[in-house]
């Protein structure tokens, strides 16, 4: 079967680029790590005695997990078969679109890292990696109360501090902007080692902006008039519906209210975290590995992007206005907009990559979880001592061993996937033929 093909391909390759770049890649984790934990611990026992020093250093150790990630992935580039075949002479083939030429001229790391973090914090918002974070500092910060009697810890998830994110949002923002346009021509990378945090500290503070907005607003919806009349609605229909019987000893009112309860619990919690985020990872591998340098409106229909091109040959009010208005939506499209184009050529890749590379990473989470079982054994943490002593060499190991390995599934299901994409992998054999691409 095509799917068992494409399972044992991703497993080869994958194990493959694991082998021969685990050094390197587990540098940067080691590194990144390392910065975030002293972060994390320096946070925790500031607390709140400094203002919003401690929020800062904390951000400070997000930020630095984030770009070790973003440099780990771009130290898989080299093991991209398909890209090297791609950029082979007289290729073309209408299979694949213009590549944007980032894919195979050398980038500086932190040009890479300034267009990806706010992408990849983004993902660690979304899927509450950031909350877990912040569940450790306070973990920390209330072992540092108990033994230096220090402040609280200087993040808060009360709605009562929204203010607080909303001016250190603004503030980072405007800092990033100034700061961006001061050092834009700076051919020294140095100088652009601060927007990296400032980018950090930007989409933060809107992760917990949107964060307490949303408590709020449901807050505010459950004590509406409406909300109970529906909620009344509907256990009003489930009286309503005749008592059939069912399986399993269940009516048919016990059934619709166990399906809702499933819903909402499991089926959509288990498609956002076994199949939104897997497929989200492989767009921002795809950014960093290059892909991105599309125009917006390639993402519309060729209808659309017509009328686009003659509104821009025609002379209308808003031409004065368009130079402000790049300025003002370019970190959107830099960084983000590539991202809807990374989701358009991994759609391409197909049901059997696609699938294939799903269950893989369904079975590594669950790896993952034994693996974090195995470690605690191994350190006998079965005291509360012993896990104090314990808890960072585990969290290490485990970081190192199960991120590299997922990054290398990454990396090697996105090549994979342009592989096939650009018809170097027949439908039919995994032996791959000669086509391809047209560089622009």
């Amino acid at each position: 079967m095509r799917l068992i093909r494409e399972f044992d391909a991703l497993v080869h390759e994958t194990w493959a680029l694991w082998r021969r770049f685990l050094p390197r890649v587990g540098i940067w984790l080691v590194l990144g790590w390392l910065v975030y934990t002293t972060c994390l611990l320096t946070s925790a026992t500031l607390g709140n005695s400094f203002g919003a020093l401690g929020a800062i250093v904390f951000v400070v150790g997000i930020t630095a997990n984030v770009v070790s990630v973003v440099f780990a992935i771009l130290s898989l580039k080299p093991g991209l078969s398909t890209t090297q075949r791609l950029a082979g002479p007289g290729t073309a083939s209408p299979l694949l679109d213009g590549i944007p030429s980032t894919v195979f001229s050398p980038e500086k790391r932190v040009d890479v890292a300034i267009l990806a973090v706010g992408p990849v914090m983004g993902v660690y918002a979304a899927w509450a990696i950031i909350d877990g974070m912040v569940t450790d500092g306070l973990v920390f910060n209330a072992v540092t109360r108990t033994v230096w009697g220090t402040g609280e810890f200087s993040i808060s998830r009360s709605l009562d501090d929204l203010p607080f994110y909303v001016m250190l949002g603004v503030v980072a923002l405007v800092l990033q902007l100034v700061y961006g346009r001061l050092v834009g021509r700076k051919h020294s990378p140095w100088w652009k080692v601060p927007l990296i945090f400032l980018e950090g500290l930007w989409v933060f503070a809107t992760f917990f902006i949107v964060l307490l907005g949303l408590r709020g607003f449901h807050s505010w919806l459950v004590e509406r008039a409406f909300w109970r009349q529906t909620l009344h609605a509907w256990h009003g229909f489930l009286e309503w519906l005749p008592d059939f019987a069912l399986f399993a000893g269940l009516t048919l009112p016990e059934g619709l209210q166990k399906l809702s309860i499933w819903l909402t619990e499991e089926f959509l919690p288990g498609v956002w975290d076994g199949i939104a985020l897997p497929l989200v990872w492989l767009a921002i591998v795809a950014i960093v590995f290059g892909w991105r340098n599309f125009r917006s409106r390639n993402l519309f229909t060729r209808r659309l992007r017509e009328q686009a091109d003659r509104m821009d040959a025609s002379e209308n009010a808003a031409k004065p206005f368009i130079p402000a208005i790049g300025f003002l939506t370019s970190d959107l499209h830099d960084k983000w907009v590539p991202l809807l184009h990374a989701f358009r050529l991994i759609w391409r890749s197909g049901p059997f990559v696609l699938g294939a590379y799903l269950v893989l990473s369904a079975l590594l989470d669950a790896g993952s979880w034994a693996f974090n079982a195995i470690l605690w054994r191994f350190f006998a943490a079965d005291s509360t001592d012993q896990v104090l002593r314990a808890f960072n060499a585990t969290d290490l190991i485990h970081h190192v061993v199960v991120t590299s390995l997922s990054l290398c599934l990454y990396a090697a299901v996105f090549d994979r996937g342009l592989a096939t994409t650009a018809g170097f992998i027949d439908a039919t054999a995994s032996t791959p033929h000669a086509q391809g691409v047209k560089v622009q």
